[in-house]
């Protein structure tokens, strides 16, 4: 791709900045999606295109996506990184705590994903990038809630490439198969070996490296591990 533009959501979250930070240095032009109009206002003040919305706002979305198309430039990648983790016992995961992860790391793709499918597929091209996690491929204690919301939002793009991969739009879910290495895991496990985890600065790259790949080869699913 030469020069192209790419939506981020999650944009100022620790992978977000990582990601950002990569896509600063391919020279691409980016459309950020923000929760905060703060944190959207800091992005703009620093020369990017941002906007904050509600990503569970399906109206809301298709505006600001449509927006993002016409004032950066019509989006060749998208990168969905905004997402949520939250930890329980399945005893004590009650329907309302699926619903709110179902919520964070399906619903906040899709509704994404649902906006900018219609212009890549009538352009003939373009990539969406989803986060699942390790423990979508084989679950976790005290993450059954969490786990099933990155098995669905794999499932879920697996199933937008069959319909798309065909008309030039491809996804590529990427699988982190350990803790990601944030100011917040260090916070919140201070016992633990942060050598053991998974550097963002690298899964950016993966993720960058994924997205770009093609025409005539491309990466459907992509698990990054920790080197310890």
């Amino acid at each position: 791709m030469s020069s192209p533009t790419v939506l981020v959501t999650g944009a100022g979250g620790a992978l977000g900045g990582a990601v950002r930070q990569r896509l600063r240095r391919a020279g691409v032009r980016m459309a950020l999606l923000e929760r905060d109009p703060a944190a959207a206002a800091a992005h703009r003040a620093a020369g990017d295109w941002a906007a904050a919305v509600d990503l569970l706002d399906e109206g809301a979305v298709a505006t600001v996506v449509a927006q993002a198309a016409a004032e950066a430039g019509p989006l060749d990648v998208a990168l969905l990184l905004a997402g949520g983790f939250a930890a329980a016992p399945a005893v004590d995961a009650d329907l309302a705590a699926l619903r709110r992860q179902l919520d964070a790391n399906l619903a906040t793709a899709a509704t994404v994903a649902r906006a900018v499918l219609g212009p890549m597929l009538q352009r003939g091209r373009g990539t969406i990038v989803g986060i699942a996690a390790g423990q979508a491929r084989r679950g976790g204690a005290k993450a059954a809630a969490y786990a099933a919301s990155k098995a669905a939002l794999a499932a879920y793009l697996r199933a937008v490439d069959e319909e798309t991969a065909r008309h030039g739009v491809r996804t590529v879910t990427v699988f982190p198969m350990g803790t990601l290495d944030t100011p917040a895991n260090r916070a919140a496990m201070p016992n633990a070996d942060p050598a053991a985890w998974i550097d963002t600065e690298r899964l950016a790259d993966a993720i960058w490296w994924a997205a770009t790949l093609g025409p005539r080869a491309r990466v459907r699913e992509l698990e990054v591990h920790p080197d310890a």
